[in-house]
């Protein structure tokens, strides 16, 4: 009764494909307006008529004994009196979440009893949301400070790509005579361009999901979201760059290589990007295209793409697979706020089983790849490596084994 005439109000829009944002109505009382940084997704339907706003009344946090208190976590809203909680993941329910810090408790009364919560009341993350307002007041902050070339790595995401490079410089080597000179200038020039080429897929992405970007924690300091940089700027420098990287590959390097950068560019920005908020199959789009710079630094040193360079490819493909898979379920909660369609899903779901399972045949897959690159059809490798990558294989099947029994039971997989 405090807190008479304030609500939250389930705004409907039938054409979201993501129920529509809860909208803090104004609110007198500090505890209310420190719950304005959060948000829940909700969209209520009346039986036997068309979609319709509802409006969630608060009553006095710890007051009357008949109200419910809600509890919230990442991707989960639970309800509970006294000692008593039921978690609610779908179905009907009068329920609502808003709190302030990390942990949603308030109380609530019961909207319309007719309204039904298609697929449920999704709280997303409280925390995740609580920490991506606090991280983007944070972030205009800081985008008042730094300076353009520090804008542009972070646009560019720097040490991301950096990573990326790494592994076309490593195709570079490996694809170079054992025991004979490399070419240091060819080295130099195929990593420059991947750089830039990477930087500029990465920019591409950051331009296209300002709004996912925005509700996440994890990226809610990215230059766009923040305002330090606008979308159109963005996007120019994507487009320089990627055109820079790819020019210097086809200029210094071998037109086969330019090829592969400029399509991986496409795969990333044009096909991953959007495929994020459509399917979880992007985690699989996303893992060809970090198959291929090995397979760039590779064609960079020999002029073609031989077995060896689809070994090489085909290795940090299922390499990526596992730590792709888990990053989604460690991160569920973020990628649910942020609007991104993503295999793991809760402990015990048919779906966390599934990742589990490719986990397990990922790691398969790279002890046979690392096999072939050893063998004498290929030979890019020598016996050490095959002694070295069948340790940490096993290491690595350890860890897949635990997450998917973990996983399966119900636990955390972790």
């Amino acid at each position: 009764r405090a807190f008479t005439g304030s609500c939250l109000k389930v705004e409907h829009n039938p054409r979201a494909r993501m129920p529509s944002l809860v909208r803090h109505a104004a609110a007198s009382t500090p505890w209310l307006r420190a719950a304005r940084s959060l948000s829940v997704r909700a969209l209520a339907h009346s039986a036997g008529s068309a979609p319709r706003p509802v409006a969630f009344k608060l009553g006095a946090r710890g007051g009357a004994g008949a109200q419910p208190r809600i509890h919230g976590t990442p991707g989960a809203l639970g309800v509970s009196r006294g000692a008593e909680r039921r978690w609610v993941t779908g179905g009907r329910t009068g329920d609502a979440v808003a709190a302030p810090g990390g942990r949603v408790e308030a109380a609530a009364v019961a909207m319309d009893p007719q309204a039904e919560v298609l697929g449920g009341l999704r709280a997303h993350a409280a925390e995740a949301a609580a920490g991506a307002a606090s991280a983007e007041r944070k972030g205009e902050r800081v985008a008042k400070k730094a300076s353009l070339p520090t804008l542009y790595a972070e646009l560019g995401k720097a040490k991301l790509s950096g990573l990326v490079t790494f592994t076309a410089a490593a195709g570079f080597v490996v694809a170079s005579p054992l025991g004979g000179p490399l070419n240091l200038a060819g080295l130099a020039c195929c990593s420059a361009g991947t750089m830039l080429a990477a930087m500029g897929a990465s920019a591409y992405n950051q331009a296209s999901e300002v709004t996912n970007d925005r509700r996440m924690k994890r990226t809610a300091r990215r230059p766009v979201v923040t305002g330090a940089l606008s979308v159109p700027h963005a996007f120019a420098a994507a487009t320089a760059s990627s055109l820079a990287g790819v020019g210097l590959l086809y200029a210094t390097v071998n037109p086969l290589t330019a090829g592969l950068g400029a399509a991986n560019v496409v795969l990333y920005a044009a096909v991953y990007t959007p495929l994020k908020q459509v399917s979880f199959w992007n985690t699989w789009v996303g893992a060809v295209v970090g198959a291929i710079p090995p397979m760039m630094g590779y064609a960079a040193a020999t002029g073609g793409l031989s077995v060896g360079a689809w070994v090489m490819g085909g290795i940090l493909f299922s390499w990526q697979m596992p730590h792709f898979l888990t990053l989604a379920y460690m991160h569920r909660g973020d990628y649910l706020a942020g609007g991104y369609h993503m295999l793991p899903k809760e402990p015990g779901s048919a779906a966390l089983r599934r990742a589990t399972v490719a986990c397990l045949r990922h790691v398969a897959y790279l002890q046979g790849l690392c096999m072939a690159a050893a063998s004498p059809l290929v030979g890019i490798v020598t016996p050490w490596f095959l002694l070295e990558a069948t340790l940490l294989n096993a290491v690595f099947g350890y860890c897949a084994v635990r997450f998917h029994r973990e996983g399966a039971q119900g636990g955390q997989g972790s």
